[in-house]
């Protein structure tokens, strides 16, 4: 379900120092039950690894879905590539920001894979039903989110534990992804940045940090 056209755009026209690719980049989930792989993901990978030859630092923080990158964990491909769990980055005007995918925080699934599973089954019929509901320009699994109070309490919940941990540990930021749900916000003197998704129909997010070291939330 991924909105992979619109990604490629952005890939053949970005340049920056640094790529963090923040985890679920690859749905290794998705794969075991039904394998299929669009020509555009090559393309889109082609790109990232022309970026790396250019001197773009490229980190791929494995999540939850592309679990199986844990076997590389540390590992170094060429000098601009690196597999990781979480890094810091400094940023131009000297913040440490704490860069991880986040699902380390999710009591739920970290506790109950089972869970973890149904509910990523449950979530790709919620983006296939948007399919229909795109044609009157309405996002059926956002709607859900939105309006379903325990979805609420989960994201607010996740965030809280995300910012405490950072706050505790000297961080002055976190940019995470995890729970599909984009935002920028300050929470207990930490800054909380999430980068949304590139499934959900109106989101295809990204985070960019700009030459004064402002990060900016951007939808595409």
């Amino acid at each position: 379900f991924c909105n992979h056209h619109k990604l490629l755009t952005l890939i053949s026209e970005i340049e920056c120092e640094h790529i963090y690719l923040i985890g679920d980049i690859i749905d290794g989930w998705a794969l075991k039950r039904k394998f299929k792989w669009h020509s555009n993901y090559n393309t889109i990978f082609q790109k990232i690894l022309r970026l790396s030859r250019k001197g773009t630092k490229v980190t791929y923080l494995y999540g939850n879905h592309d679990d199986f990158l844990e076997h590389f964990d540390g590992l170094n491909f060429g000098d601009n590539i690196t597999v990781a769990r979480e890094v810091n980055h400094i940023t131009i005007d000297n913040r440490n920001l704490l860069i991880i995918h986040g699902d380390q925080f999710d009591g739920i699934i970290t506790n109950n894979k089972w869970i973890q599973k149904i509910g990523a089954i449950i979530y790709d019929f919620s983006l296939a039903t948007n399919k229909i509901f795109r044609l009157f320009k309405f996002s059926f699994s956002k709607f859900l989110k939105q309006r379903a109070k325990e979805a609420v309490k989960y994201i607010g919940n996740y965030e809280e534990t995300v910012s405490n941990y950072c706050k505790l540990n000297g961080y002055d930021g976190v940019v995470t992804g995890h729970i599909h749900h984009p935002i920028i916000k300050q929470i207990n003197d930490v800054t909380y940045y999430n980068t949304g998704d590139w499934l959900e129909p109106y989101h295809n997010t990204i985070i960019v940090e700009h030459y004064d070291g402002k990060l900016e939330l951007l939808y595409l």
